[in-house]
């Protein structure tokens, strides 16, 4: 799969990843294409199910910390060791530099509400 283009004449364009926009795909219930276009009817059924997935995500995310604060996860405990300990922090640091999807559409999100009140479309393909 190779590096995608999105264009609009609503906004400025960018590169996505093809797994990201395979994600996309998915969250839309579509089948992946290295090319295609949302008119501007299509717009916002699309807006709405990204938004959608973005939220439910962050909610996940909201409850996955507040379960590892109730464990009391990165905090020191005197009953690990130094290696059980910088275990711990090398995996709540991998966790924090995570990129989530909602990071990761955030700029076709941006678009689109760009596109949607323009009233054009938005097209995506392989430069």
């Amino acid at each position: 799969m190779a590096l995608l283009e999105f264009r609009s004449p609503a906004a400025g364009g960018f590169f996505m990843m093809p797994e990201t926009f395979a994600a996309v795909c998915k969250v839309l219930g579509r089948e992946y294409s290295e090319q295609g276009c949302w008119l501007p009817e299509d717009l916002d059924g699309v807006i709405g199910a990204l938004e959608a997935e973005t939220a439910r995500e962050a909610k996940l995310l909201a409850q996955q910390q507040e379960r590892a604060r109730a464990r009391g996860e990165g905090q020191w405990s005197a009953c690990r060791t130094y290696a059980e300990q910088d275990a711990a922090d090398e995996a709540r640091r991998k966790e924090q530099e995570r990129v989530s999807f909602g990071m990761r559409v955030f700029p076709l999100l941006d678009m689109l509400r760009r596109a949607r009140r323009k009233g054009v479309k938005v097209m995506w393909g392989v430069p």
